[in-house]
């Protein structure tokens, strides 16, 4: 059975919903839910943890350059199908990163760091998430991409 993708920037609206509320949810679960360590670890591996996280935010913003393909010539144009791929799975991999962050504040929480560096990295995931665009998907008639 082949279901027909109406609109892409629909989908990738909503997989940015449910990474939104995932991070949300993320939060509320490890302040009710998770105990932080007894002893926690070494402030500098704290600040490798965030400076990883904040990478990743970088990241997520710079992906669609990092991911892109080279120029190509209006003879090798790839089709518009193969574009309309590549524009969200680069969308999905932004998204992914700004999960890492909020999953290293996750981890900086049970490892017993600080609330304000958890909370630091929470919010920059969520906040990317949230300030972040994926661009306006290539050219396509609706209907014509099947979903593979």
């Amino acid at each position: 059975m082949e279901s027909k993708v109406q609109s892409p920037a629909l989908v990738v609206l909503v997989i940015r919903i449910a990474f939104i509320v995932s991070g949300f949810l993320y939060f509320y679960v490890a302040m009710k839910f998770v105990s932080q360590a007894q002893q926690p670890v070494t402030s500098t591996f704290q600040l490798a943890i965030a400076i990883v996280a904040f990478t990743c935010v970088i990241l997520g913003f710079s992906a669609r350059r990092l991911f892109a393909r080279p120029a190509e010539s209006p003879a090798e144009k790839a089709p518009t199908s193969i574009q309309l791929k590549r524009w969200m799975t680069t969308s999905v991999i932004s998204l992914a990163f700004f999960e890492a962050c909020i999953l290293f504040g996750f981890v900086l929480h049970v490892l017993g760091a600080p609330l304000w560096r958890v909370e630091l990295l929470f919010g920059a995931g969520i906040a990317s998430m949230l300030i972040w665009s994926p661009g306006t998907p290539p050219d396509a008639a609706p209907g014509n991409l099947s979903k593979d």
